[in-house]
């Protein structure tokens, strides 16, 4: 009986450690870094901030990227969700700043279809990039 026990015993251990150790990836500090930075940039957005403030927190997810790039045990597809929603809000940065620069109203409409659509493909980006670690 007590061999029985052990026996038991120690499969519920190997489980429980196996369980642990070969769940889903988390996320580096670096990765972490990116994430809040880039989840700034969609609050702003949303909250409708000036250009200047954009360009600011856009400077800052930058610099997490890029030493986020230098890092070699970087999940790939989180680097590649980032990358391209980290992208296309530089898009939408641009389409609006021409937008407040256009003189012709159809102008100033297609590119503020572009600086939405775009902002919308960032936020799908950065859900995707959470995705990665589960």
């Amino acid at each position: 009986m007590k061999k029985i026990v052990s026996i038991f015993a120690f499969l519920i251990f190997v489980s429980v450690v196996s369980i642990s150790c070969f769940g889903p990836p988390k996320p580096i500090p670096e990765e972490a870094a990116v994430v809040k930075a880039l989840k700034k940039i969609q609050q702003a957005v949303g909250a409708k901030v000036s250009y200047t403030e954009l360009d600011n927190l856009l400077v800052g997810a930058n610099q997490k990227i890029k030493s986020l790039k230098s890092v070699e045990k970087k999940n790939p597809c989180f680097y590649s969700a980032v990358t391209k929603c980290y992208s296309s809000y530089e898009v939408g940065k641009k389409a609006w700043k021409l937008k407040e620069e256009a003189e012709d109203e159809k102008r100033k409409i297609d590119l503020g279809i572009t600086a939405s659509v775009t902002m919308g493909f960032a936020s799908v980006s950065l859900a995707k990039a959470g995705e990665c670690f589960k």
